[in-house]
């Protein structure tokens, strides 16, 4: 890639020095403030390094998808290049993903979760952003359980908070096996399938309570992007 030309101007020990420039498409404009000797000169930049390619995901359901969320830097994958897109994902490594989709900054809330020792330290600062976002919550008995596999319906709830939704508390969801969702997640999976966001996994069904895939969270959290990204457009016109 060639970037616009980088001006410089000789100096009185025969070396160069850069000057202020303006790069419009049709002509290159240099302002100086004194007279001397001057030089324009173009400057190749290193190419972008390629998004990894992960040993177990040729020909997978979702490989486009995890292409895109590792050069979004969503994901990295393992250290053994693997990224074993059919693994059920905890919730802390949900939470990661989802601080990292949403590019949420800081340091985060501190961790009041009475099993905050066990939540490492790879994930302490993305959980903290996310208790402070209000996307989690933790459960009743205030833990985290950051290394539970994380289910469908607390994912979708999460991702319906990190869109901030409005949540109707009686909604009927339209999938075959509504009544199996909790009354807690059924307004959240509603407001996510209307959105297209969420989808079931054969015969109309949510399966609510099914842990999620490090797949099935990769797809969503691009949906969710694709959702928030035109809003985000509209709230800076």
């Amino acid at each position: 890639m060639r970037r616009p030309p980088s001006s410089r101007c000789s100096d009185r020990r025969g070396g160069f020095s850069f000057v202020s420039s303006h790069f419009p498409i049709e002509k290159h404009t240099v302002t100086v403030d004194t007279f001397g000797t001057f030089a324009v000169f173009a400057v190749e930049s290193e190419p972008e390094a390629p998004a990894p390619e992960f040993l177990d995901m040729a020909g997978h359901w979702a490989e486009e998808a995890v292409r895109q969320a590792v050069a979004k830097g969503i994901i990295t994958g393992y250290p053994d290049g693997t990224f074993r897109p059919d693994h059920p994902i905890t919730r802390a490594e949900f939470t990661v993903m989802l601080v990292r989709a949403l590019q949420l900054e800081g340091t985060g809330a501190p961790l009041t979760f009475t099993d905050r020792d066990q939540i490492g330290s790879w994930a302490a600062e993305a959980i903290g952003l996310a208790v402070e976002a209000g996307i989690v919550r933790g459960y009743e008995d205030g833990s985290f359980r950051p290394d539970e596999p994380i289910t469908r319906a607390e994912m979708a709830v999460m991702i319906a908070n990190a869109l901030k939704l409005p949540i109707a508390e009686d909604a009927s969801t339209g999938f075959a096996d509504d009544a199996a969702i909790p009354r807690w997640a059924r307004g959240a999976v509603k407001a996510l399938r209307d959105l297209g966001i969420a989808g079931g996994r054969g015969n109309n069904a949510f399966v609510p309570n099914d842990t999620a895939t490090r797949a099935e969270a990769i797809v969503m959290l691009l949906r969710m992007l694709e959702v928030r990204e035109p809003a985000d457009d509209r709230a800076h016109r």
